[in-house]
């Protein structure tokens, strides 16, 4: 309780240690009266705050007092000594000045932690522990083999922090000396090695969001599975035009590749998966429209391009966020709840379609994937890391301010360089040949050979067609989790080429004319669990390709842009393909070629992996 002076400011003096204690317990973020009273928060966002407060800033060892620096206020009520650099220098700082990235809920602190230090990069073990072990020394300035809270209060401030003011710091040198496990005033290199293997093996909370966010972008594509043969049996399209319109999705998406990474690169990640959803919304709705071949071509161009947008973000997304260490576990959440929505939805859009029709099915879908791009834009946060524009005077032309020859020059340049980067890396070249053939055989059959297997050789129909697509998920969600996990831990190889063999046996089993009491559990779940594990390998690979040549978020973009790239001109090729033997040989005859085409690649890769 202030005292009763009369002065403004005396109370304003008063009343600090009071606000002091406030902020050591508040957890959010608040300007009231010129004051900001939290120290602290994991949630705050600079438009909370009023564009006309300014604050100074001083970082005693356990807690920061606040005052308006239009209030006249003297400095000995926020001033503190510090035991480790003689005192912090006050800072003026206006609310809506902070950058974004310095928020936690923006970029999280493990994130933050470990790019500083650099060692997001490094996924071999040895490489890392050896990194770490650099890292400490670098750290331990005093070189007493322990790191003390003066050196993480520096290593907060320059390395992890260096343009945020203490006020958003995530964390106060304490708290990090307890999340790296120290049991004393002072970390040694045993605790500090195991906390930071600790924090390298987790995965980053902004997974989940963007996880949720592909369960429910899967759903309503799940929901459409079983409608675009029943639409092709409407229309009375042939086989070979039914495998065309299947490869006009991947032939999109090869032709956007580079417009996609582009607009990735230069405007973000998360505009380009908001927009791509609504997009591909719009193409469902067409769909719902089709009477004609040509208008079916429509609506797959839509969709195709709405969802190649919106996979070149998430996958971006996902690559932003992984460290060397959760490569391949970084994308299993998506993974498994893409396949706990294809393991209901095809089921789901069966009986939609046989309740209400085909039309009113695709209407449903078309409001449910708008729904979904505009939970989208309220959840996610962006990955990229924007770099700061030119100054005036460092007498270089900004890229949008080029004239567009140049602008062209430079892409081509920067599409250049990645190339030699993806063929210099002689296992990324032979994972990424290896997915193209999978893609050939595998992908391509899943989409147009097995619905015709499904309704003409079995007969199971449309319900039978989404129970079975059902299945195959439910087999393939149960996968993803301990296939991500092989390939981090054991080797990209030890995946892969199981997951090849599994695929190629599957297809066996359905060219072999079995009953359907015995081909329809074997042919859905190994069919299922080899996807699981060959898709867990081909993006962690360009990933750590993008780690062992250093590229940075926008030349990592590009190089998963062209792992992607190979993969979708295999899809393309194998969905004509598979059209063309459906027609000649039927759906048995077709799997047995394929199969025999799978096993002959997989026999291809273990050769060029086996060192």
């Amino acid at each position: 309780r202030p005292p009763r002076t009369g002065s403004v400011v005396s109370a304003m003096v008063a009343a600090a240690p009071m606000a002091a204690a406030i902020g050591r317990t508040a957890r959010t973020s608040r300007c009231r009266g010129g004051l900001l009273l939290s120290a602290r928060s994991h949630s705050w966002h600079p438009r909370w705050c009023s564009p006309a407060v300014a604050f100074e800033v001083a970082a005693p060892p356990r807690h920061r007092n606040f005052s308006a620096g239009a209030s006249g206020l003297p400095s000995s009520a926020v001033a503190g000594a510090s035991p480790c650099v003689g005192g912090h220098e006050r800072q003026t700082v206006k609310c809506d000045k902070i950058d974004p990235q310095c928020f936690d809920h923006v970029v999280p602190f493990d994130a933050r932690f470990l790019d500083s230090l650099q060692l997001n990069r490094v996924s071999e073990l040895s490489e890392f522990q050896v990194a770490v072990q650099k890292i400490f020394d670098q750290i331990d300035e005093n070189g007493d083999g322990c790191i003390e809270r003066c050196e993480l209060e520096r290593l907060l401030r320059e390395r992890i922090y260096p343009t945020c003011p203490p006020s958003v710091w995530a964390l106060t040198p304490d708290e990090l000396l307890e999340k790296l496990g120290a049991t004393g005033p002072r970390v040694n290199r045993d605790e500090f090695v195991s906390a930071v293997e600790r924090i390298a093996d987790t995965l980053d909370r902004r997974v989940w969001p963007l996880a949720t966010s592909q369960f429910f972008s899967a759903l309503m594509f799940a929901f459409g599975q079983p409608l675009t043969p029943l639409l092709v049996k409407e229309l009375d399209i042939s086989m070979t035009q039914f495998g065309g319109t299947v490869a006009m999705m991947p032939l999109i998406r090869v032709a956007l590749a580079v417009p996609t990474t582009y607009v990735s690169n230069n405007y973000g990640r998360k505009p380009l998966t908001v927009q791509g959803q609504m997009v591909a919304s719009v193409g469902f709705a067409m769909s719902a429209l089709i009477t004609t071949p040509l208008q079916l071509i429509a609506s797959r161009l839509v969709i195709g391009a709405g969802t190649s947008f919106a996979g070149v973000g998430q996958q971006n997304m996902l690559g932003d966020i992984a460290t060397g260490r959760t490569r391949s576990r970084v994308f299993a959440p998506g993974a498994m709840r893409a396949g706990a929505a294809f393991a209901v939805g095809p089921a789901i859009g069966g009986w939609l379609a046989a309740t209400v029709g085909v039309q009113a099915t695709y209407v449903l879908i078309a409001a449910g994937m708008a729904a979904v791009s505009l939970r989208n834009h309220y959840v996610l946060t962006e990955t990229l890391r924007f770099e700061p524009p030119k100054a005036a005077g460092s007498g270089e032309q900004p890229q949008e301010r080029a004239p567009l020859h140049q602008r062209f020059g430079v892409l081509a340049h920067e599409w250049k360089k990645t190339s030699r980067d993806f063929c210099a890396d002689p296992a990324l070249c032979a994972v990424s040949l290896a997915n193209a053939g999978f893609n050939f055989t595998s992908i391509s059959a899943k989409f147009v050979l097995l619905p015709m297997l499904v309704l003409d050789t079995w007969g199971l129909g449309a319900s039978g067609l989404g129970i079975a697509l059902g299945c195959m998920s439910v087999a393939q969600l149960a996968a993803a989790k301990p296939a991500a996990y092989v390939a981090d831990v054991h080797g990209r190889r030890m995946a892969l080429l199981p997951g090849l063999a599994l695929s190629a046996s599957a297809m066996v089993v359905a060219a072999s004319g079995a009953p359907m009491e015995v081909a329809v559990p074997l042919v859905c779940g190994s069919w299922a669990v080899g996807s699981a594990f060959v898709g867990s390998v081909p993006s962690a690979m360009a990933l750590d390709a993008a780690g062992r040549h250093g590229l940075d978020q926008q030349q990592t973009a590009r190089l998963l842009a062209m792992s992607r790239a190979a993969g979708d001109l295999g899809m393309m090729a194998g969905s004509l393909a598979s059209g063309a033997l459906l027609t000649s040989l039927g759906a048995p005859g077709a799997f047995g070629v394929q199969a025999g085409v799978l096993a002959a690649v997989t026999a291809a890769a273990a050769r060029s992996l086996r060192h």
